[in-house]
């Protein structure tokens, strides 16, 4: 018993060292570096690192979501470019508002599109969705023939230049998404139902869960999120390309991860993917305050991809050892 005992207080201070690990590696790198270059943690770096996490963080609300529900989304990218370049286009013909409004309709079909793949014709979503990346990519290319669009609109550029106490509008869009979303998974039946399908999609059927619907309602949120990401991009620099955001998907996964979602699905939540899209996005601004050069950030998004499938192994079997040991 004794034994047992020393063994269950090890895996707490594990528990709590890896529950709590985002935030202590952020604290604590934040603050090396701000030791270094004291600007790092200047008023304004802060709110620039805020800006540019949010288009990412949003699209990352929706992976969070996929992931806990044992999916993901390898189109991410794709739906993001194709939100810019759709939008850009249609602001020319319709308006800004109507624009807008079309753009979260052709993201939400973009996800249902994939949602009835997997659950209609029973594939599983990385295939899937790596093909509607391909296709997507492939339908953006058609459209601008590989060139860069661009808009003037006033509204736009209001959208994207306004602040409010010093940070961007686009961090406040993102803030409530992440509130939106958190009430979804926690405060619905919806919410309820992905969390069951994660963790098992054969004892969620059992228990008269609709688990087609949730999937399929899973990618639908997932493509309305991704739309708005892109809007919010086209806000920002008023310009669209299928080269923006390519490296957005693996991102949003390790992310998401970092922030304590597991790949098996069945945890998580969208505030802890913050940290772990916080954290990322801190990791990059140090390598650029630290004069690297852009290969080696590309370098060390791999490494980072890389270390994020390596903790999800090691916490999910963590997860597995106290199972045994309460059994």
């Amino acid at each position: 018993m004794k034994k047992l005992s020393i063994q269950m207080d090890g895996l707490k201070v594990k528990k709590f060292l890896l529950t709590k690990s985002v935030l202590i590696v952020l604290v604590l790198f934040a603050a090396v570096m701000g030791g270094i270059f004291p600007e790092f943690l200047s008023f304004s770096n802060i709110t620039n690192i805020l800006q540019d996490i949010s288009m990412y963080g949003v699209a990352a609300c929706g992976m969070t979501i996929l992931i806990i529900g044992g999916d993901f989304d390898l189109s991410a990218s794709s739906q993001y470019a194709w939100a810019m370049i759709f939008c850009i286009s249609m602001i020319e013909y319709v308006g800004v508002y109507a624009a807008m409004l079309l753009t979260l309709a052709s993201g939400l079909i973009l996800g249902l599109i994939n949602g009835l793949i997997v659950t209609k014709l029973n594939i599983n979503s990385f295939t899937a969705t790596l093909g509607m990346q391909l296709a997507i990519k492939g339908l953006c290319l058609t459209y601008t023939s590989g060139q860069l669009i661009n808009t003037q609109n006033e509204f736009m550029a209001t959208l994207g230049n306004a602040k409010m106490f010093g940070f961007s509008s686009l961090t406040y869009i993102y803030l409530l998404v992440i509130v939106a979303v958190s009430l979804l998974l926690y405060r619905t039946r919806f919410g309820r139902n992905i969390y069951a399908v994660g963790g098992n999609i054969q004892v969620a059927k059992f228990a008269g869960i609709n688990t087609t619907f949730t999937k399929i309602a899973g990618f639908g949120i997932m493509g309305i999120l991704c739309a708005i990401a892109g809007m919010m991009f086209v806000a920002q620099m008023r310009a669209g390309s299928v080269l923006y955001g390519t490296d957005l998907t693996m991102s949003c996964v390790a992310a998401t991860v970092i922030g304590g979602t597991s790949l098996s699905g069945g945890t998580g939540n969208v505030a802890k993917t913050f940290m772990g899209m916080l954290l990322i996005n801190v990791l990059y601004k140090a390598l650029i305050f630290l004069g690297l050069s852009s290969y080696i950030q590309d370098m060390t998004k791999g490494i980072v991809v890389i270390a994020v499938v390596v903790f999800d192994f090691f916490t999910s079997s963590l997860g597995r050892n106290r199972k045994k040991l309460t059994a």
